[in-house]
């Protein structure tokens, strides 16, 4: 069958494309929140740690004034200096007398009571009021302890140890110095040639020796751009020699006030050096000089009896 010209080809063509799954999710990288807790926090609008930054760190209590039905606050007293403290823990121990006697009255009561009063009892021997009667207690024992324990027998005395004991110690004197043997000089055939003097060579110091290396040693460009002085110190200006002078100092036309400057002072006629000075001449300013009633009082003699 012949198509006409300008007809398209039709052709069917099926394609069969089969799905694919999704990839799967990327791993979350951190610190995973369980479902138990996740479905607690969504009940809630905020978390607990909102809730704690929400809370101030200094808490300041509101002023409210003091009701009229209150109590006043208690008075606070000055603190005791340690003195006052000292002296009133010494005079708040009960006396020893009353202490002896509920001891004695009521010791078969408890244990605990009768240790606590054995305490207030060697509380009291330790204050300073019952001082000399502690000694004269301590004094009591001690006799007590004494005659309790009997007088021992005297034991007989040790003659021989006695006499030992008298004799002088034995003195000891200093140990012989062990001298050397003198060595017997054998050398007398050579004692000419050891008593000349021994010549004397001049050595060359080694420090004025140049190392071999430094001989075959070549610098560096580095070395030899620094070995070199720099710009600055080969132009410097010629120093000027001693008694020459400046051709500009001989064209200086001096000024009127450089010129009465450079002029020596003129010094008075009369000096103290001059010959003509008279150190008894009154000055013309002492002459007209009018003193004051104070000066002239002070001026008179001391009147003398």
């Amino acid at each position: 069958m012949q198509q006409a010209k300008g007809d398209m080809e039709r052709v069917h063509i099926d394609i069969t494309v089969n799905p694919t799954s999704p990839s799967p999710p990327v791993p979350l990288v951190g610190p995973q929140i369980p479902a138990k807790l996740l479905a607690i926090m969504k009940k809630y609008k905020y978390n607990w740690r909102l809730d704690q930054l929400s809370k101030p760190v200094h808490v300041t209590k509101k002023y409210m004034p003091r009701p009229a039905t209150a109590l006043p606050r208690p008075r606070q007293f000055p603190k005791l200096n340690d003195e006052i403290k000292f002296y009133s823990d010494q005079l708040s121990r009960p006396p020893l007398r009353h202490l002896y006697v509920n001891r004695r009255s009521f010791e078969k009561t408890s244990k605990t009571y009768r240790r606590k009063i054995n305490k207030n009892i060697r509380k009291a021997w330790g204050s300073i009021y019952n001082f000399y009667k502690k000694k004269e207690r301590d004094r009591r024992q001690r006799q007590l302890r004494q005659q309790a324990k009997g007088k021992e027998k005297k034991a007989s005395p040790d003659f021989k140890r006695t006499t030992d004991l008298a004799k002088p110690k034995p003195t000891f004197g200093p140990e012989p110095i062990k001298k050397k043997a003198s060595k017997i000089f054998s050398n007398f055939d050579r004692l000419g040639e050891l008593a000349a003097p021994k010549p004397y060579v001049i050595e060359k110091p080694k420090s004025l020796d140049v190392n071999p290396a430094a001989l075959t040693y070549q610098p560096t460009e580095k070395i030899i751009q620094l070995a070199q002085l720099p710009a600055r110190l080969l132009n410097l200006p010629k120093p000027l020699e001693p008694g020459q002078v400046k051709r500009s100092a001989l064209r200086y036309n001096v000024t009127p006030r450089i010129e009465e400057m450079a002029q020596p002072k003129k010094r008075s006629e009369k000096s103290k050096e001059d010959e003509d000075y008279d150190p008894w001449a009154i000055s013309k300013n002492a002459l007209k000089y009018k003193a004051t009633p104070r000066i002239l009082e002070m001026a008179k003699p001391i009147e003398r009896s």
